[in-house]
This record gives C-alpha cells, structure tokens and sequence, in this order.
C-alpha cells in the first residue's frame, strides 16, 4: 500500500472542503469592503462637486456686489472646470454596485480597480484640482497687489503675503492627499494583489489559510483607514493635533497677538487697519497650526487611526477650529475691504 499517495489524497481533499467552506463567508466580507470603500469615494465626489457648484452663484453674486477686478471671474471657469472633471470622471469610470453572491475573485478584482483609479486620482491632484484655482486665485492676489501698492516693495510684500497662505494651505491639502494614498490606498492595493495572485494560482486550495488572512487582514486596514467612521477619524485626528487647551494657547496667542500688533501699529500706505490686523493674525496662525499638524503628522506616522465610533471633539480642538473658519472668513472680508479703499 502506498501511504504517501493516501496522505496527499486525504490533504487534498481536506484544503477542498476548507475552501468550498469559506468562499462565501470570505466574499462576503471582500464585497462589503467593496461596498464601503464604494461608499466613501461616492460621498467624497458628492461633497468636491457640491462644493464647486455651490461656489459658483457666490462667487458671481460677490463679484456684482463688490469691487472686483477682472481677474477674480477667472475662478468661475475653474470651479466648472473641477466639478466637470469629476463628474466625467465618474462617468467614465463608474462606481456601480454590485450585489452578493459574485465569486470571491470577481469582487476583488473590482475592489483592485477602484484602488488604482483612486491613487492615480490623488497622485495626480495636483494637475487637475489644485493647480487650476492656484492660478486663477494668484492673478487675482497679483493683481490686487499691483493695482493697490505705490510701490515695488509694497507691492512685493501683499503679493508675497497672498502667495505664502496660498502655497501653505495647497501644501497642506496636497500632502494630505499623498498621505492618504502611502497609508491607506497604497497599503489596500498590495492586500489586494495579493489575493488575486492567492485565487489565480495554482495552489489556491494548498493556500487557503492564507486567503483567509488576507481577507481579515484587507478588513482591518478598512477600519484602521476609517472607511466605516469618517466622522470618527476626522476627530481623532484633530485631537491629535490639538490635544490640549496648552497646545490651543500656542496657536492662539500668537494668532491674538498678531491682531493687537496690526490694528495697534499700522503701517502707513498698506491698507487699511483691518486688513492689516487681519494679515497680522493669519501669518502667525498659518505657521503655529500647520508646523503643529506637520509635527504631528511624523509623530503618529506609524499609528493608524483606531476609528472608534465614541470618538468627540476635543473643547480646545473645536475652539481652533472655530477660529479657523473665523479667519477665514475675516481673510475675505480683507481682501474687499483693502480693494474698497484703493
């Protein structure tokens, strides 16, 4: 009697069973990561194209009420511009649903496409979403800057002002896009060709176990990415950031300083005591908040969100963020005040 054949026989048939047994618990979950990661990207596009098109009646409507140069409507065509290049996007690569009971192999290999959209969609962020507003938000600021100074080096200092937020925040929101795809995207896509290489080859049955792990493994980089709680990570992160009302009082400070400085000591021929005051609070903030979120971003580089649907906003975190948005609003009244009187 040959026992070795028996041996292999039985080993085959057993890693047959164990596959047969999980392929519709595994595919299951593959299509419910899928489904989430479908859902996310949706939500995304819904809120990048809201945005663009309920930008545009603002924009005119400050435009006609205001006294605005011909440059600010070049930023009309770049909204149109960003909301017509997702939609096409979308159309041209549509994100589709697809219900249970598909093979394993065939929701992984949508799950693989939608990935690589993604990364090449944020690789190249910069060319289709920032770089066309940039442009058009710059002639406006050099225009103003031109149109308003009496001279070189007034005219060299607003631009340069409006150039430095500018390239700041497009930096900030740049790298956060490059982040998202070395920790969350980039990391998914491998998880993914490596199930497709396990299902494709030849010993699918002898490796069964680790299809499995991949499977579990795909599943925690989906909680760890924050694909079932946006809301979650998004806290997380800026308690991470502002931790404290002592790291709150770093930025503030500054900021609070800053705007005493530039309503108390204006300069002579630089506009008017707002917008002075203004640019004095947002160049301190602009270099508190985002060298804190760099430093923060290489600290916690290695930690993964835990996405804990409990997760709040801080007290000192939400009082940041609220001056943020406070400051952002004042930037604009600014800049039309300092057009007014020039």
């Amino acid at each position: 009697m040959n026992l070795d054949k028996y041996q292999q026989a039985w080993k085959a048939e057993a890693s047959q069973v164990k596959v047969t047994f999980d392929a519709n618990l595994l595919s299951k979950e593959v299509w419910k990561s899928r489904e989430d990661f479908r859902s996310l990207i949706f939500w995304r596009d819904v809120r990048e194209v809201g945005t663009a098109l309920m930008m545009i009646p603002i924009w005119i409507v400050l435009g006609c009420f205001g006294p605005v140069l011909w440059t600010w409507w070049l930023t009309v065509p770049v909204l149109l511009w960003i909301a017509g290049f997702m939609l096409v996007d979308r159309k041209r690569h549509p994100q589709t649903p697809s219900g249970p009971g598909e093979p394993l192999l065939f929701y992984v290999n949508e799950s693989l496409t939608q990935v690589e959209h993604q990364i090449w969609l944020l690789r190249n962020v910069f060319w289709w979403y920032l770089l066309p507003p940039s442009v058009s938000i710059m002639a406006f600021f050099v225009h103003v800057a031109w149109d308003s100074s009496g001279s070189w080096w007034e005219f060299a200092l607003v631009a340069g002002v409006f150039a430095l937020g500018l390239v700041v925040v497009y930096g900030w929101i740049y790298r956060i896009n490059q982040r998202a795809v070395r920790d969350q995207l980039d990391p998914r896509r491998q998880q993914l060709k490596k199930l497709v290489a396990s299902l494709e080859g030849e010993n699918g049955a002898a490796d069964s176990g680790d299809i499995k792990e991949l499977v579990s493994s795909l599943a925690d980089a989906d909680q760890n990415a924050g694909l079932s709680s946006n809301w979650a990570t998004w806290s997380e992160n800026w308690n991470r950031i502002i931790p404290s009302w002592w790291m709150a009082a770093l930025i503030l400070v500054p900021t609070l300083a800053g705007a005493i400085c530039g309503f108390c000591y204006p300069l002579d021929d630089a506009g008017p005591v707002f917008f002075q005051s203004v640019v004095a609070a947002v160049i301190p903030f602009e270099i508190m908040f985002f060298g804190r979120w760099y430093f923060t971003s290489r600290r916690y580089k290695r930690q993964p969100m835990k996405g804990a649907g409990g997760t709040r906003l801080g007290a000192p975190a939400i009082t940041v963020l609220v001056v943020l948005l406070v400051i952002s609003a004042f930037a604009f009244a600014a800049i039309f005040s300092f057009m007014a009187t020039n």
